[in-house]
C-alpha cells in the first residue's frame, strides 16, 4: 500500500501545534490547533487526552472551601488529570507540566489544616507532588507534631532528603519504619538509588518475613552499617516500640564494643536476644 506522505506528515504538525500549545498553557492556542486537528482526523486519541488537560487548566481553583473538595481535586489531578498529560506530553515532560497544576491546588487549600483522615488534602501533598521541596518542608512545619504523624513524617522525610541529604533524613526515615511500615517501603522504595533503597532491597532479600517486619530495619541497618550509628542516635519516638528498642539496644552494643566492655556487653546481648532471636543471630553472625 502507496503511503500517503502529506496525509502522514499533517497529522505529525497539527499534534505537535496541540502539544506545543499545550507546554505554553497557552489555551487559545490549544483550542484552535485542536479544532484543526478534530476537523481532519477526528479519531486522534490526542484530542481527549487534550481536552482532559483544557478543562484542568480552566478550572483552576483559586480557594478550595472544605477538605473533602481539597480530596476529590487531588485525586483527580493524580489520576484522571495525569494520565491525560503522559498521553499527551509524554511521561516525562508530564511531570514538569503537572507541578505547575500541584502547586496551584497547593495554593488553593493552604488554609485548610491537617486532617489525619484526609492527607491528600493538605497542601504538602500537593508540594510533595510537584517536587517543591522547600514549600512542603514549610507546610509540613505548620502541622502540630507532625513528628507523630504518619503522612506529615514521610512528607518531612522526602523533603529532607532532596534538601540536605540522605544523613539528615535517616532519622526520619527510621520512624517512619516504626510508625507507619507500608508508608516507609513506598517511600524508601521511591528514593533509589539512594543508599536506604539499596539497603532495603537487601533487607527485603535476607532477612524479611513479613511486612510486619519492616519496622525491625533500622536495626537491621545498624548492624550491617555500623557508621549510621552517628545519623540513627537522634531518631527516637515517645513509645518507645521493641523494634526501636532493639535499634537503641544495638546503638548501646556497638558503643560498649569500642569500649571494650564485656560484662555489660553481654547483658545487652540478652536483651537483643529477647526482643528478636533472627535479628540477634544476625548481629552475631557479623561478630564471628
Amino acid at each position: 500500500m502507496q503511503l500517503d506522505l502529506f496525509r502522514d506528515s499533517r497529522d505529525v504538525t497539527l499534534r505537535n501545534e496541540i502539544i506545543a500549545a499545550l507546554r505554553a498553557r497557552d489555551l487559545p492556542a490549544i483550542r484552535k490547533a485542536r479544532t484543526a486537528l478534530a476537523a481532519e482526523f477526528p479519531k486522534d486519541n490526542l484530542l481527549d487526552a487534550s481536552a482532559v488537560l483544557v478543562n484542568a487548566l480552566e478550572a483552576q481553583p483559586d480557594r478550595i472551601l472544605n477538605h473533602d473538595h481539597a480530596q476529590r481535586a487531588a485525586r483527580q489531578l493524580d489520576r484522571t488529570i495525569t494520565a491525560a498529560a503522559a498521553t499527551a506530553l509524554g511521561p516525562a515532560d508530564a511531570t514538569t507540566w503537572l507541578g505547575h497544576l500541584w502547586r496551584a491546588l497547593a495554593n488553593a487549600v493552604q488554609h485548610l489544616p491537617y486532617q489525619s483522615h484526609t492527607p491528600e488534602a493538605h497542601a504538602a501533598h500537593m508540594h510533595i507532588r510537584a517536587r517543591h521541596w522547600s514549600e512542603t518542608a514549610l507546610a509540613v512545619q505548620g502541622i502540630d507534631t507532625w513528628r507523630r504523624r504518619p503522612a506529615p513524617l514521610a512528607w518531612m522525610a522526602e523533603a529532607t532528603f532532596h534538601l540536605q541529604g540522605l544523613d539528615a533524613a535517616w532519622p526520619l526515615l527510621a520512624e517512619l519504619a516504626w510508625r507507619d511500615p507500608a508508608r516507609f517501603s513506598h517511600l524508601t522504595h521511591r528514593l533509589a538509588p539512594a543508599t536506604p533503597a539499596t539497603m532495603l532491597a537487601h533487607f527485603e532479600r535476607d532477612f524479611l518475613g513479613t511486612h510486619a517486619d519492616y519496622p525491625w530495619f533500622p536495626a537491621w541497618a545498624l548492624i550491617m552499617e555500623p557508621s549510621l550509628q552517628a545519623v540513627l542516635r537522634t531518631a527516637e519516638t515517645p513509645e518507645q516500640t521493641p523494634p526501636e528498642q532493639a535499634a537503641r539496644t544495638i546503638l548501646q552494643l556497638l558503643a560498649l564494643e569500642r569500649q571494650g566492655r564485656h560484662h555489660e556487653i553481654i547483658e545487652r546481648r540478652k536483651t537483643l536476644r529477647a526482643l528478636h532471636p533472627s535479628l540477634f543471630a544476625q548481629y552475631m553472625h557479623t561478630r564471628t
